[in-house]
């Protein structure tokens, strides 16, 4: 069922779109907290947060971190040992727009507009019955990015609560009536300049799973910005 919300106009500056920062993870390669770990001298998750404001009309942190309030309201994981899935799950039941999207703390290398193209793109196949994407990123999948309808909550639940973890068979397993309910977006196709290259969707992509990973990243933002 399609929320009166869902309605919006070309131009508008927020979308009925709850964004939420999973920042859950334990960070156990890096060996310190993701979320507040600088990138050119910003912490990840003030940089993710700051990103989904751009267009979101509500913008939220997913993790049982009440350490990172000060930089937007925190919803609790409730079912607990879940991984993403956990964060996914709070946004859907802590969601005050029709629709939630999920992006990790860890990748701050994604431009907004990208996000926003993706965004505005759901919205709009949304009326015709999608309720769920994901994007591709040089045909892998990226099910950390992803969209949802916020009524999908219980189908989400149940498949946690079934033992399933995999983002993507999570997402393929909400309960629809439709063979285009779910669409696996490619990256690529909302970029803001004209045919990325690989690198740059590579880069854009990225987690920031190790300190290498880390000072490769960040010296890659400083080529591209000078």
């Amino acid at each position: 069922m399609r929320d009166s919300r869902d309605e919006f106009r070309e131009g508008d500056t927020k979308l009925p779109v709850h964004g939420f920062v999973l920042a859950g993870g334990k960070s156990l390669r890096m060996g310190r907290d993701k979320a507040l770990l600088p990138f050119c001298g910003r912490p990840m998750v003030e940089i993710a947060v700051e990103k989904l404001r751009e267009f979101c009309v509500d913008v939220s942190i997913a993790g049982n971190r009440e350490d990172l309030a000060g930089y937007a309201p925190v919803v609790q994981e409730e079912l607990l040992g879940a991984g993403p899935a956990a964060g996914i799950a709070a946004g859907l039941m802590g969601a005050l727009q029709p629709w939630v999207m999920v992006i990790p703390v860890d990748v701050p290398l994604v431009p907004v507009q990208l996000l926003h193209n993706w965004a505005t793109a759901v919205l709009e196949r949304g009326l015709a019955g999608c309720g769920a994407s994901y994007l591709l990123v040089n045909q892998q999948r990226q099910p950390a990015f992803c969209m949802i309808r916020r009524e999908c909550y219980a189908s989400v639940a149940q498949a946690i609560e079934r033992g399933e973890r995999r983002l993507d068979e999570i997402l393929m397993s909400i309960d629809n009536d439709g063979a285009e309910w779910l669409w696996s977006c490619d990256a690529s196709h909302f970029a803001p300049e004209t045919n990325p290259a690989a690198l740059d969707l590579e880069f854009w992509f990225s987690n920031m799973n190790t300190p290498q990973e880390l000072a490769e990243a960040e010296i890659w933002a400083q080529h591209r910005t000078a």
